[in-house]
């Protein structure tokens, strides 16, 4: 995928598999934590992703494999977005009606509807909410593997 994207990916997660030599004890629930951390990372980056003629929101997918996952889009303006960008002061941009006024625009996410806030891209504050979202256990693995054992 060009533009960006975020590669998740649990490290030792095939050594551990092989070690155990059960697919149904440990594989599974850590697939299915993977998939469901990386949906859950999808969506949330969807929701935090501004819109204007929905392009770049509709772009961005995942795909998921056994021990690791793939958040990202190929839409080549995502990148202005996430990390901001120049813009030459006084230039007329027809689109908008308008000339420029800011010589940089810095990145935007969304925020309770369409509030827009400035200074992270919608990837870089999906990780951080992704993170405490992590640290919570959400992904469930940790009792998926309990209840393997029971």
């Amino acid at each position: 995928m060009a533009g960006i994207s975020l590669t998740v990916k649990l490290l030792g997660a095939k050594k551990l598999i092989d070690t155990l030599k059960s697919k149904d004890t440990i594989s599974k629930p850590v697939e299915s934590g993977i998939k469901r951390t990386v949906l859950y990372y999808e969506r949330i980056t969807k929701k935090l992703t501004p819109v204007l003629f929905g392009h770049l929101r509709s772009s961005i997918t995942s795909k998921i494999a056994p021990t690791h996952g793939i958040v990202g889009t190929n839409v080549n303006y995502a990148s202005y977005i996430e990390y901001g960008h120049k813009q030459e002061v006084g230039r007329y941009v027809p689109a908008i009606g308008k000339r420029l006024v800011q010589p940089f625009v810095p990145a935007r996410h969304v925020f309770g509807g369409s509030r827009r806030i400035k200074g992270k891209g919608p990837f870089t504050r999906a990780l951080e909410l992704l993170h405490t979202w992590l640290d919570k256990g959400e992904h469930k693995i940790h009792a998926e593997i309990d209840e393997r054992f029971q």
